[in-house]
């Protein structure tokens, strides 16, 4: 029984010193997001309207280079009323990822019509609904912020800094398949004929 109390308080030591890591989630005037039409033309910063847009972290081990299925869905934020702007807090703590620890990072942003995670998002980008979807570059060697066991370490932002993601991105408007228009204007050519013969 003594040497499981002994255990048990180690792990708890261990557990403690390796307490969550913590980060700003949030961009800067250096960083805005902006949008693309489905032509990829830019349209500038997303507007100043608070809660259009959803933004959400991505966390993968250090080092991971290319988007997929190693990003796993962390902390959430949404637009600002100042363009191009979001923010989903200050001294956020980050689950999976210790305090002093090295992962890599990616942030996915979308329309708030999408849905408010991402894979309703991606649902709704592949069904063709309006709006906008997109992602930052990769952040390979971001290292948490908080307290490691011996000493407390700065927060670092998640954009900008000298390991944040170094740049803005784009959220691009969805542009519908062609057999969808298609499909569509059937339909309502359908339509029209449907009620001239009543």
């Amino acid at each position: 029984m003594k040497k499981l109390l002994i255990a048990v308080g180690l792990a708890a030591l261990v557990t403690s010193s390796q307490a969550q890591g913590l980060i700003n989630f949030l961009n800067n005037a250096t960083t805005l997001v902006t949008l693309r039409d489905g032509q990829g033309n830019n349209l500038g910063s997303t507007p100043a309207v608070a809660g259009q847009y959803y933004y959400q972290l991505f966390v993968a081990p250090a080092g991971t280079a290319t988007d997929g299925a190693a990003f796993l869905p962390s902390i959430m934020a949404t637009n600002q009323a100042s363009a191009g702007r979001f923010s989903g807090g200050v001294n956020i703590a980050v689950a999976g990822a210790p305090a002093g620890s090295t992962r890599s990072l990616i942030v996915r942003g979308w329309s708030a019509s999408y849905g408010a995670d991402y894979v309703s998002a991606v649902a709704a980008w592949q069904s063709g609904a309006a709006g906008y979807i997109g992602s930052s570059i990769i952040a390979p060697g971001f290292i948490f912020g908080g307290f490691d066991g011996t000493g407390t370490l700065p927060t670092l932002p998640a954009f900008g800094g000298a390991v944040g993601i170094s740049s803005g991105f784009s959220l691009n408007a969805v542009v519908p398949e062609p057999s969808s228009m298609a499909l569509a204007g059937l339909g309502a050519a359908s339509l029209l004929l449907f009620r001239r013969r009543k």
